[in-house]
């Protein structure tokens, strides 16, 4: 499969975000787990993994990023990981979600690279919580 440099980058980033998070959630056998990690010297932000849906091949997680001190320090991002493929997407992230590849009116369409923004951002909070991450809160 020939793929483009993009693409490759891409990829590269949601197959790692694959095994990042199956480190995390335990090849995905919890469907909740969350996370404490110090910001401050009293300050803790809880991570919360919560599974949405599941089917034979796919697996739909949100995760949110809690500050307790800070609320807008918060936000939520929605995530496909795709098992066959060993990938995982982010699909949404505070609720807005890339347009769907119909819409024609380009005067509305996001930035050409958020999908890779977006995943790239995800891909340095797992990084952090494999790091960082003191207790984990059942």
């Amino acid at each position: 499969m020939k793929t483009l440099p993009k693409t490759s980058t891409h990829l590269n980033v949601c197959g790692s975000n694959f095994f990042k998070l199956g480190k995390l959630l335990q090849d995905f056998k919890d469907p909740r787990k969350s996370f404490e990690k110090s910001v401050g010297k009293n300050e803790k932000v809880i991570i919360k993994f919560n599974l949405l849906s599941k089917t034979k091949h796919t697996l739909t997680y949100e995760v949110k990023h809690i500050h307790p001190e800070d609320s807008l320090n918060d936000y939520i991002i929605r995530f496909c990981v795709f098992i066959d493929a060993k990938m995982v997407e982010v699909i949404s992230f505070q609720g807005e979600k890339p347009f769907p590849f119909y819409i024609k009116n380009k005067s509305v369409l996001q930035s050409s690279d958020e999908k890779h923004q977006q995943n790239t951002f995800f891909f340095d909070l797992l990084e952090n919580l494999l790091t960082f991450a003191e207790e984990i809160i059942e």
